[in-house]
């Protein structure tokens, strides 16, 4: 039986693309940065930093730690979660055996079980100076000149 050429698919050709040195790979790799910066989730309400942070001791070397209470517009779900991110990124596997699932006490006996992830964003909010207003003041001193002429 012969075939409808043009019901038929063209055959496929494969490609191997041979790199001598194997730059490219390994410069892909080198792009991807290791994900050291962590997140816990569902902490109870009224925990504070300095309360969790004493909870969290002995804590491996650490270069950011971000704690943010609970939102109150977000009625049902009203939990505190924190940012950390690990110098060394050994430390991750062990902080999250240990506190995965760790129950959390708030002041009224209520249990939280906490859950650790990576968290979705890497990057680490950087410490921003406030700068001076330069025209802070100066309707004042204007006042001043149109009153003394």
């Amino acid at each position: 039986m012969k075939e409808d050429k043009e019901n038929t698919r063209p055959k496929e050709k494969r490609v191997e693309i041979k790199y001598e040195d194997g730059e490219k790979t390994e410069k892909s790799k080198e792009k991807k940065e290791a994900m050291t910066k962590i997140v816990i989730r569902r902490l109870p309400p009224s925990l504070t930093k300095e309360e969790l942070e004493e909870q969290l001791q002995p804590l491996p070397e650490v270069d950011y730690l971000e704690f943010f209470s609970n939102d109150t517009s977000l009625y049902p779900h009203l939990f505190a979660r924190a940012y950390i991110n690990f110098k060394n990124q050994e430390d991750i596997v062990l902080f999250r055996d240990r506190f995965d699932g760790y129950v959390f006490i708030d002041n009224r006996g209520q249990e939280y079980p906490a859950i650790v992830e990576f968290a979705p964003f890497q990057k680490t909010a950087k410490k921003r100076s406030k700068k001076k207003d330069a025209k802070c003041g100066t309707i004042q001193k204007k006042q001043l000149l149109c009153w003394t002429s």
